[in-house]
């Protein structure tokens, strides 16, 4: 049991929030690193993952166009960018490969004209770039997304993939084992 420290109420181990005067209780359930890669992903910044520079695209752009540029510039998302809108909400959605086969499918070519606003997944969740590899790493799993774009200060800057976090624990793997 974890008591609350505003009110004192016993709350179960893991809980959130306090069931009682609702205080945030996050803090106080936070797991200790057990190894040195535990330690290194709650240390390190998504920064360190370097992430790349996002293709992004209009809400109007059509479908066709965006699958050109998946393919052509061999990545696996671009960003749609609303850039009618203040700087802070210009992310409007996302449009994946896995967007490509769950929502177009086999019927790619006749929506080609489409915009990809009617296909892209919206409002996308981002990751500032001074976050813990960990929460990146949390925020991906939880949500089952295999790319975030990364923002500093709210602004998009970036775009980081599953694959940019598993070469990371990769390196810092093999770096303990030596």
């Amino acid at each position: 049991m974890v008591k609350c420290p505003a009110c004192g109420e016993e709350n179960i181990e893991g809980a959130d929030q306090c069931s009682q005067c609702q205080t945030s209780l996050e803090f106080l359930s936070a797991p200790s690193p057990r190894s040195r890669l535990e330690q290194k992903l709650l240390r390190d910044r998504v920064s360190m993952l370097a992430p790349r520079q996002p293709v992004v695209v209009s809400p109007q752009e059509p479908i066709a166009e965006v699958l050109d540029l998946l393919v052509g510039q061999s990545i696996g998302c671009v960003l749609v960018v609303d850039s009618q809108r203040s700087q802070a909400d210009r992310i409007v959605g996302i449009f994946s490969e896995r967007d490509a086969l769950l929502r177009l499918n086999t019927e790619w070519q006749s929506l080609g004209d489409r915009p990809v606003a009617e296909f892209m997944t919206p409002r996308p969740e981002t990751i500032e770039a001074t976050a813990q590899i960990a929460q990146a790493l949390s925020k991906m799993d939880t949500g089952g997304y295999r790319h975030m774009p990364v923002t500093t200060g709210g602004v998009l800057t970036g775009v980081i993939s599953i694959r940019d976090i598993l070469d990371y624990i990769t390196a810092n793997l093999l770096t303990e084992v030596d």
